[in-house]
């Protein structure tokens, strides 16, 4: 196992993925034997916050309530930010808003960015998408799909649960239907978050291909790219074991490298 060294930052911000489930589910149990990880629930998407996120409609809206609650939070230092999927766009909001706030930044298989022809599909529309669809994308294996929810799936859901995942997905549209799960302005300031990043995908990803988030981590000033196989897009639930190495080590470093692919 490898351990996060003493001297660095020791707290870690985890912003989840559209349909994972609530806590520190996956890898994030196992880091949070490491490092103190913080994984809250976005607004709009079962929080505290959700009556007062009920008229925003940007990822902007939610990047800037999460940098406004670090600043009334009254601690101190550097911590280490990283999100998957949905999650990981609002990271890399914050960080373009504030690079210097950040230890280090991990994007798992991150919307936010188009990087390819304005007629390229760069995201599979998982708002339009059946659920056995999505685990089919999303999963190397899909007969292994945990900790997931969406409406309809997993079947059985109790009601409370079932009107739950609707209203996550409500808030997901509000957030990202138009532009479909990307902002155009984001990729103008990517040049400023000038922090170590490590970008993350699973090879078998189909929701954001392996070949996106490769791309996108060759246009950050100082990110490398690891490729996790045998996994689809949720790597940290998929293949647990293999995430925490990759992030422990890459956090515990608090490395200050250039971009490598």
């Amino acid at each position: 196992m490898t351990e996060v060294s003493a001297g660095t930052a020791q707290r870690l911000l985890f912003l989840h993925d559209a349909d994972v489930v609530d806590g520190q589910v996956g890898a994030l149990a196992e880091l949070a034997t490491m490092i103190d990880v913080e994984v809250p629930r976005h607004p709009g998407f079962g929080s505290a916050d959700d009556e007062l996120a009920e008229e925003w409609d940007s990822v902007a809206d939610l990047a800037q309530h999460y940098l406004h609650a670090l600043d009334r939070d009254g601690r101190t230092g550097q911590i280490h930010l990283a999100g998957a999927g949905f999650g990981a766009w609002i990271a890399l909001e914050m960080a373009v808003r504030a690079p210097r706030r950040w230890a280090t930044l991990v994007l798992v298989a991150p919307y936010g960015v188009k990087l390819f022809g304005p007629t390229d599909r760069e995201f599979a529309d998982i708002l339009l998408l059946d659920p056995s669809e999505v685990v089919e994308l999303g999963w190397a294996d899909p007969a292994a799909c945990r900790e997931l929810r969406m409406p309809g799936f997993p079947p059985g859901l109790e009601d409370p649960e079932y009107e739950r995942a609707f209203a996550d997905r409500e808030a997901l549209a509000r957030f990202a239907w138009k532009p479909f799960m990307h902002d155009p302005r984001l990729r103008r300031w990517l040049h400023v978050v000038d922090v170590a990043t490590l970008v993350v995908s699973g090879d078998r990803d189909r929701l954001v291909t392996p070949e996106h988030s490769r791309a996108l981590a060759e246009l950050l000033p100082r990110a490398r790219y690891v490729e996790i196989p045998g996994a689809g897009h949720y790597p940290y639930l998929e293949r647990p074991g293999e995430f925490v190495e990759a992030v422990a080590h890459f956090v515990g470093a608090d490395r200050k490298t250039g971009a490598s692919t």
